[in-house]
């Protein structure tokens, strides 16, 4: 049998450029449905592609210009030309990172998966920096507190709160709070998270903004006791020393009885 002979294969059609057509793709209830930006390709090949933004495009601030967000398309409405996304993960820039560890700081940083109250699960990254070098006793009690107020979070909010607290800063605040009575910090960060898990049939649900409100978790606090005698630190002392600067000095001037007696 000659080669002649054989069959052809079928030619499959190539896309091109004009096959393709622009979408609009909107952010979660987290980011209030705001745009993101426009995605080209066909309907049945968007799903499922990831989409970064950085979290300045939304709030307007330029202190947000190192935190990149990332979305993934999850279906998309052909008759509106509009793609719904949901939140997948953060990230702050390694520059933004390296600024906060100074010179003679320790960072304290931890890895946990997180269960929300509906069943979504998170990778979350914390990142503590101290404003001197902490001994390791001080380490592990600052790490005790990130992890146990972290979880006490997940356990008791939904995923669109939890979202929302981890972006805007309302968690790492409160480790802050709690954390700075064993040592000094001077930042406290949630540099990386990504969502591991999604439940089944688990939707982003549409909260009122009454009910969007971050609540605080009394934790408690670790006692002075844990810590070594000889490892404690005088905190007022410490904070002090470091905002005192050599201009800030004032020239001692004689008194007047030192001016008689040198007269």
């Amino acid at each position: 049998m000659s080669s002649r002979a054989k069959k052809k294969k079928p030619k499959t059609k190539k896309v091109t450029f004009k096959d393709k057509q622009w979408y609009t793709t909107i952010s979660p209830k987290t980011f209030n449905f705001k745009p993101i930006g426009e995605i080209i390709g066909l309907e049945e090949s968007l799903i499922g592609r990831t989409i970064e933004s950085l979290l300045y495009d939304f709030t307007g601030k330029y202190s947000d210009i190192g935190l990149k967000l990332k979305f993934q398309i999850s279906d998309v409405n052909e008759e509106a030309k509009k793609c719904n996304t949901i939140f997948t993960g953060h990230q702050y820039t390694n520059d933004f990172i390296r600024s906060l560890i100074g010179r003679g700081s320790t960072k304290i940083q931890t890895i946990l998966n997180l269960k929300t109250k509906d069943g979504y699960i998170f990778r979350v990254t914390l990142l503590c920096t101290t404003i001197k070098r902490a001994r390791n006793s001080q380490q592990i009690l600052i790490r005790k507190i990130m992890s146990e107020i972290i979880n006490e979070f997940a356990r008791s909010l939904n995923h669109e709160k939890f979202i929302a607290g981890m972006i805007y800063g309302e968690f790492q605040n409160q480790i802050m709070r709690v954390a700075k009575t064993i040592y000094p910090l001077s930042n406290s960060v949630i540099i990386k998270s990504k969502l591991i898990t999604v439940p089944e049939g688990g939707v982003d649900k549409e909260i009122p903004d009454d009910q969007f409100e971050i609540v605080e978790v009394e934790v408690p606090r670790s006692r002075k006791s844990e810590i070594k005698r000889s490892e404690r630190i005088n905190v007022k002392k410490l904070t002090q020393s470091r905002t005192r600067t050599p201009s800030s000095k004032k020239e001692e001037t004689p008194s007047v009885e030192e001016k008689k007696e040198s007269e």
